[in-house]
């Protein structure tokens, strides 16, 4: 006799997979593959965007005009990936202090900035040709999301930074870079400047200054924001691509596999920075289920146990709801999906002492040698069999342990073994087993064949 637990029937990507793609707070905008303040250009949103006046910065501050002679030559050397020198902080303009790595006294700047007090970064076309600026490898960020970033027109040691950052539709700060000292004048009595480059003036190309346009819509519909294509491929299915994990946000990383410097991210999230609602499929027994890759290591758990219906061949359907307890999994409730209608739950069966002990579950999920011991019972639909519900999971997280068991059997004697549900078919040598210590829905099944002594694999044994 040979009796093997049922996997439990996954069936709730759960809350966790509720942040693939959208906030807890269900933001009807979704949430970007980049972690908050993050953007694809050389500045975030706390730094170069927030000021492009010459005057750097407010509270009383101001940037003095630089010395007569601010060489790169006569700057200690800062940067290996580039050509990049130490300027004093004191001739740094304030706006470009977040977004430059510091050095010993200072800031490491690009030489171009260093040399042409009115230096403007060459424009460049950006993801999906939108304006763009040249800059330095030296830049953090620029060296962070090289990865994903073009260089197009732009030196070797530059590359194509976006004015808007495309994940958030918001200035990405890439065009307010000044040169040390741009702008420079008297300070006025108010801590501002006073001379060229007045407040509000910035020294980008276009969409340097601008406040912005609106968020991207939910579903986007448009050319790919990131093109998954540019990136390493991952997993063990198709559609899916490395992404690096400085562009993962925290509450992403632990529902995905890990991949060399990343994390894998099915490439429609990629395309849509997250802005993305799964297609609709028919999960088991009809039920209303999306689209989700196998390369998610929740989905790829289950995937023997999920259907594929109408999605793409490295997808399975996963349903809206538990069909267990009636429970959201949380598959339907990503970005900005409106969510499923009504919770579809397996037919009951196996009734026992008045109370319905298991659930009536398609057999194309169940594998052939668990089907043996399985029955039709009450089952209505044609294909389905009885699995006793303690062998179902409604979370996808626990395992089935079934109690341990000492019972006297006819002809095999004294014996131990594990308890398990009158629900399912013991075969012809269920006629030698007895129900023991187990309550009155149980049978004490042996963990060793009392005949041969080898194991007989009931679940939960040694």
């Amino acid at each position: 006799m040979r009796l093997k637990a049922l996997p439990a029937l996954l069936l709730s990507v759960g809350v966790s997979l509720a942040a693939y793609g959208c906030s807890a707070s269900n933001d009807i905008n979704g949430t970007p593959l980049l972690a908050s303040g993050d953007d694809g250009g050389a500045g975030d949103d706390g730094g170069t965007t927030t000021s492009s006046s010459s005057g750097g910065g407010s509270g009383g501050s101001c940037t003095p005009a630089p010395p007569p002679n601010l060489n790169p030559s006569t700057l200690p050397s800062c940067c290996t990936v580039g050509a990049a020198h130490c300027v004093p902080t004191e001739y740094v303009p304030a706006a470009d202090k977040a977004a430059l790595a510091s050095c010993s006294g200072g800031y490491c700047v690009p030489d171009p900035f260093i040399s042409n007090p009115n230096y403007t970064p060459p424009k460049c076309n950006a993801f999906n040709n939108t304006p763009g600026v040249c800059l330095s490898l030296c830049v953090p960020q620029v060296e962070q999301y090289k990865t994903i970033l073009t260089q197009g027109t732009c030196a070797a040691t530059e590359l194509c930074a976006p004015c808007t950052n495309p994940l958030t539709n918001m200035p990405s700060g890439a065009c307010e870079f000044q040169s040390p000292g741009q702008g420079g004048g008297q300070c006025s009595a108010d801590g501002g400047t006073s001379g060229s480059g007045g407040s509000g003036s910035s020294s980008g190309g276009e969409g340097s200054g601008d406040a912005g346009t609106a968020p991207l819509a939910c579903p986007y519909k448009g050319p790919p924001i990131i093109d998954p294509s540019t990136l390493p491929a991952c997993g063990t299915a198709a559609g899916a691509h490395c992404v690096q994990s400085a562009l993962v946000p925290m509450a992403m990383q632990s529902l995905l596999a890990t991949c060399s410097g990343g994390y894998c991210v099915p490439d429609v999230f990629i395309e849509t920075a997250g802005n993305y609602i799964p297609p609709t499929c028919s999960s088991l027994d009809g039920a209303e289920g999306r689209c989700l890759n196998e390369n998610i290591p929740q989905v790829a758990s289950q995937e023997s146990q999920l259907t594929q219906s109408t999605c793409q061949t490295y997808e399975r359907c996963v349903p809206c709801f538990s069909p267990i307890d009636g429970s959201k999994t949380g598959a339907c409730n990503l970005s900005c999906d409106p969510g499923p209608t009504k919770p579809i739950v397996l037919p009951s069966c196996c009734k026992e002492n008045g109370t319905d002990e298991g659930r009536c579950v398609p057999s194309t999920i169940i594998s052939s040698t668990e089907q043996k011991n399985l029955g039709s019972d009450s089952c209505q639909n044609k294909g389905d069999l009885c699995v006793p519900s303690e062998m179902l999971s409604s979370s996808g997280t626990s395992n089935f342990k079934p109690p341990t068991c000492t019972a006297s059997g006819f002809l095999i004697g004294n014996y131990s073994g594990v308890c398990l549900s009158n629900c399912l078919s013991f075969g012809i040598q269920g006629i030698t087993l007895a129900q023991g210590s187990c309550d009155d829905i149980h049978t004490c099944a042996p963990c060793t064949n009392p005949l041969t002594g080898q194991p007989t694999g009931a679940p939960g044994c040694p």
